[in-house]
């Protein structure tokens, strides 16, 4: 689906009766995006009015979370295709995949900075997820959060300061702010709901996420500080894997 940023004009781009879900922009034409339209789940990419879907992998292992870089012209995305969950980069056009994670141990969730030097992602490489961060080759790689809790869903900030990422250390799942060296973590949300994938929007000046505080998965929008709070998607379905462009 496609919204306006105030949550107007929903607008369904795919048409398709499978499961199609973890869109990113690449670009302001360009959309990629999980479908499991061929029997398993593989990436796409079409045109940001819908138009010129195509398959972009076509592994038999499952391909998902595509993220493309800030450039436009590569994708991060996992891949179970070597038995667990690894860190894949590949060409916008599906050519030139890499392997970038060899942990051993289910690696997840990749986000490029600003400048596309570095990608965050989540590993449960030490017993549960963190969030770590490693060079757009794969080298580096290094443990942010370090907590006993679940970390997930790491976003960049556009200014390339900041990492936003959901967080169950406080109880139920909110959503944090970190500096990119991990240090300075403090909480944006706190409701009696679990709040997830935080999305930033291109100023930097608000903040997308998923939220059931209100009985189903809706998306949300608040200011970087946390403030003004708002539900977007307000419908009686999950809605989910929001990605501003």
């Amino acid at each position: 689906m496609l919204m306006g940023s105030d949550g107007s004009n929903p607008v369904n781009l795919t048409g398709n009766p499978a499961a199609d879900t973890d869109p990113s922009w690449c670009g302001p034409e360009k959309i990629v995006f999980t479908s499991d339209r061929g029997g398993n789940l593989d990436l796409y990419s079409m045109s940001s009015d819908g138009s010129s879907q195509l398959k972009l992998t076509d592994s038999p292992a499952s391909d998902w979370a595509p993220a493309c870089s800030p450039d436009g012209t590569k994708i991060a995305f996992v891949s179970e295709r070597d038995v667990n969950n690894e860190i894949y980069s590949m060409n916008v056009d599906g050519s030139g995949e890499l392997r970038l994670t060899q942990s051993g141990s289910a690696d997840t969730f990749p986000d490029w900075s600003p400048g596309g030097s570095s990608i965050t992602f989540v590993s449960q490489r030490d017993g549960n997820r963190e969030v770590y961060v490693m060079d757009s080759d794969g080298s580096g790689q290094t443990n942010l959060t370090n907590n006993a809790a679940e970390d997930t869903g790491p976003d960049f900030a556009p200014g390339g300061t900041q990492i936003a990422f959901s967080s169950d250390r406080n109880g139920t799942a909110q959503i944090f702010l970190m500096d990119v060296d991990g240090s300075n973590v403090y909480p944006l949300t706190n409701s009696g709901g679990a709040e997830s994938n935080p999305s930033w929007n291109s100023s930097g000046s608000q903040i997308v996420f998923h939220s059931d505080r209100d009985g189903n998965r809706e998306v949300y929008r608040m200011a970087s500080d946390g403030s003004f709070q708002t539900n977007l998607s307000q419908g009686a379905y999950e809605d989910s894997f929001v990605s501003l462009e």
